[in-house]
């Protein structure tokens, strides 16, 4: 493992680009990204291409009333973040059909709706480097941990 490699992750997870409102940043990103991290320490996730399962969709809701709990301001759906990603340099959706020209058009929708995203997106990527640093409990536990005190 390089430590600059797990250094330059553990910045970008202390600096997603996330959303604003009332002063609060918006958890989302950081959720959706402890549970993917969760399911591939569990071997429910097996290769960097993570699809917008029910098990994904369950484990962000659970680790939503862990870490969030109930907000008068932000609301848990799993589509906001798997979309909003993709603002992150590490995460890119891969959509069925379409490549670029279906995710431009699908920003004047609703493009966070759990349907939506089952029906146009086959998978996001994540980069293969961070992949690899997600299966070793070592440093997937200092990731997430960088996750969760972003949330504080």
């Amino acid at each position: 493992m390089q430590p600059q490699l797990l250094q330059n992750y553990i910045y970008l997870f202390q600096n997603l680009h996330v959303n604003k409102q009332k002063g609060k940043c918006a958890p989302h990103k950081a959720v959706m990204l402890i549970s993917v991290m969760e399911l591939i320490g569990e071997g429910c996730v097996k290769s960097n291409q993570i699809e917008f399962s029910e098990g994904l969709e369950g484990r962000f809701k659970r680790n939503w009333q862990r870490y969030v709990g109930e907000s008068d301001i932000f609301k848990p759906n799993a589509g906001t973040p798997f979309w909003h990603l993709r603002s992150e340099p590490f995460w890119t959706l891969i959509p069925f059909i379409g490549g670029e020209d279906t995710l431009e058009s699908l920003k004047r929708t609703n493009p966070y709706s759990p349907g939506t995203i089952r029906q146009h997106i086959k998978f996001a990527v994540i980069d293969k480097q961070l992949f690899e640093l997600m299966l070793h409990v070592e440093t997937r536990v200092l990731l997430i941990n960088t996750l969760v005190e972003t949330l504080r």
